[in-house]
């Protein structure tokens, strides 16, 4: 019977088989150098050697296949089409090099490599689907992209001490969707490019779950526990996040510097002494930010363009009285809208060092300094802020601040409505005011105000 056109005939090969077979099912090949150089191969459960070059083939194991390599030699090197399917592949100065062309990696385990386990070159592609990584050292990747490189990760497990479970310099594509990775110094390391991240988690690293610096990177439904950092960017990187959750990190759950970003569905728990989220020199927006807790202050700012619409910080609490601040912006500018603030340490909201902050539609319950402060030549515009139970004032203004009071409410603060160093050159102006307790008259402070009574 004459083969059907296009099928690719399926050859046998059987580590334990005597030598001399024809690659069928009764005499298969004894070794991945006795088949053919192209088409599909049929492992049989056993051992191979690597070392090997795989080009324009289709390689199907099963639960038992192994292919293995020591240093320095690379297990597996490909070229053309290749797929490698149900395979293990261990040791090996690496253990598959995309040489050129496209190769899919399909429920295959990697471990014990010197090396980075996949390496992807300039104008290679791989994709991985229902894959493992496993790190037996530390100090190399689980893949790496060199630039111009593509790679599709989808189901992908990295477990172990790797330095960065995707390391990826100025890739042509770069997709992780649900990806887990436990215990790598860093999850992703990305370093100009781009990158679409989508339901990832990573955890138990001591670097920064996701790193990013002169590169644009996508990020959907993305949780990071622990860490030196959840997410850091550097110099010249983008950021387009929704749906991202940070717990535990050593120093912040988000901090970006000199970036731009564009946040949405923020989640950031027991965060470190450099705040919830970080901000330097930057121009993001977030839309729903939530903090709870943390050794540090929720949302921190310094000489960045901030806009946040709609924030909820419970916390932070600190031991350090200079800190524990809710908000604390530092130069630049923030429009700051629909906040709640609940029982921090420090400072509801602070405007310094010349900031220009807007803050409307807010409130602030609980913190132990004041509601909100303005100091050191900054400006702050407040519309319809409520603010109570301050262990302070419900607003102070020191060392040239300038503060714009618009349509306030203030009840049960310990130290009343406004406390303003006048001899500190502050100026206050007051256009409607609701409380328990009028504002003071002071040559610093202008306007016109009413007070409705506490009921």
């Amino acid at each position: 019977m004459t083969p059907d056109a296009g099928v690719v005939p399926e050859r046998f090969v059987d580590a334990s088989a005597p030598p001399g077979g024809d690659g069928s099912r009764a005499r298969p090949f004894r070794s991945l150098a006795e088949a053919p150089a192209h088409g599909r191969l049929r492992l049989v459960s056993g051992i191979y050697p690597g070392g090997v070059l795989l080009e324009d083939v289709e390689l199907v194991g099963g639960p038992a296949v192994v292919l293995a390599a020591t240093p320095p030699a690379t297990c597996i090197r490909s070229r053309g089409t290749v797929r490698l399917e149900q395979v293990q592949i261990q040791g090996g100065a690496a253990g598959v090099v995309v040489e050129r062309g496209r190769t899919t990696l399909a429920s295959v385990s990697l471990s014990g490599q010197r090396g980075p386990a996949v390496e992807v070159g300039a104008g290679a592609e791989v994709v991985v689907t229902g894959s493992t990584f496993q790190a037996s050292v530390s100090s190399f990747p689980g893949m790496r992209v060199l630039p111009g490189g593509k790679a599709d990760l989808g189901q992908v497990r990295f477990q172990g001490p790797f330095r960065r479970a995707v390391d990826a310099t100025g890739p042509a594509a770069l997709r992780l969707v649900g990806v887990q990775v436990q215990d790598a110094v860093t999850g992703l390391w990305l370093s100009g490019g781009a990158a679409h991240v989508e339901s990832m988690e990573v955890r138990g690293g001591r670097g920064p779950g996701i790193y990013v610096a002169g590169g644009t990177l996508h990020l959907r439904d993305v949780r990071i526990g622990g860490h030196e950092y959840g997410l850091l960017t550097g110099e010249g990187a983008r950021v387009d996040g929704r749906g991202l959750r940070s717990a535990g990190a050593e120093r912040a759950g988000f901090a970006l510097v000199k970036s731009k970003g564009t946040l949405e569905d923020v989640h950031v728990e027991s965060a470190g002494p450099m705040g919830a989220v970080q901000l330097i020199a930057s121009e993001v927006r977030i839309r729903g930010l939530e903090v709870e807790g943390g050794r540090s202050s929720g949302l921190v700012t310094r000489n960045a363009q901030v806009t946040l619409e709609g924030g909820t910080f419970r916390g932070p609490r600190a031991t350090d009285p200079d800190e524990g601040d809710a908000v604390q912006i530092r130069g630049g500018g923030a429009t700051l809208g629909g906040l709640r603030i609940q029982d921090c340490s420090g400072i509801g909201m602070l405007a310094a060092d010349g900031a220009s902050v807007t803050i409307a539609r807010s409130t602030v319950s609980g913190a132990a300094v004041a509601g909100l402060a303005v100091e050191t030549e900054a400006t702050l515009t407040a519309t319809e802020v409520s603010i109570e139970r301050t262990a302070g004032p419900a607003v102070l203004a020191t060392s040239r601040g300038r503060a714009r009071l618009r349509s306030m409410t203030a009840r049960t603060n310990r130290d009343g409505p406004l406390w303003a160093e006048c001899s500190q050159g502050v100026d206050v102006e007051i256009d409607g005011w609701t409380g328990d307790v009028s504002p003071v008259r002071a040559p610093c402070v202008h306007g016109a105000w009413a007070i409705t009574p506490r009921r």
